[in-house]
């Protein structure tokens, strides 16, 4: 049978393809990633959505076996880190004083995440979530006016950095790809959610990384 790779895109609204701007499904890193890396590698790709918005490492360890084990993908990627790192409180819809998960228990979850995950035998991609800008909404709270808006994200993308390092698993560093080219800040209408343009750089940064992994890996016979 003609030789298949299958993928799950593990994390919260940004992986889902939420945006304020009208994306549309084809817009989305993920699906730019399955047409390019099909074409890429000569092989037929499947990537499974299993992005849920609002959604944090400590609830998504929960869903971890139904939503991406029990798809029996050969690659994963996990992108959280936005979410944790924020204020907002979708139960109250408004903010607390602390962040929604501390650094310390993003940390371990996404350990145990991908302990797991390597125990089935299965390749981790892990991403750090982009950058957030000053469009957000939550803009003129105190913290961000003191510190700026992205004192707590950064750290959260350095705890998923020393998880990759640690772990010794695949790495791609959305947030340094936006910080470090300040014109893309631009891609981010609400100051969360990355728009067409936002996706594209991901998706670009998707496929480069994915097509060398690939290339150190047989493909799996057929479908899984």
């Amino acid at each position: 049978m003609k030789k298949s790779l299958r993928i799950v895109a593990f994390g919260d609204s940004i992986t889902n393809g939420m945006s304020p701007a009208g994306m549309k499904e084809t817009d989305t890193f993920r699906d730019i990633a399955r047409r390019e890396l099909s074409e890429k590698i000569g092989a037929k790709v499947e990537v499974v959505n299993a992005g849920i918005n609002g959604d944090i490492v400590t609830l998504a360890i929960e869903r971890l076996k139904r939503d991406v084990l029990d798809r029996k993908p050969d690659i994963v990627t996990i992108m959280f880190g936005g979410n944790e790192a924020g204020f907002y409180r979708p139960e109250t819809n408004g903010f607390a004083d602390t962040p929604r998960v501390s650094r310390d228990e993003f940390k371990a979850a996404l350990n145990k995440i991908v302990d797991r995950i390597q125990a089935a035998r299965i390749t981790v991609v892990l991403m750090t979530c982009p950058p957030m800008t000053e469009r957000y909404w939550g803009m003129k709270l105190e913290p961000y006016q003191k510190h700026g808006i992205n004192f707590l994200v950064k750290g959260y993308a350095q705890a998923m950095r020393d998880v990759a390092d640690e772990k010794g698993v695949e790495l791609i560093d959305v947030y340094r790809a936006f910080q470090q080219k300040p014109k893309r800040l631009d891609y981010f209408p609400d100051g969360l959610h990355p728009d067409a343009r936002g996706h594209r750089v991901i998706a670009d940064l998707l496929v480069e990384r994915l097509a060398r992994v690939i290339g150190r890996q047989p493909l799996p016979d057929g479908p899984n």
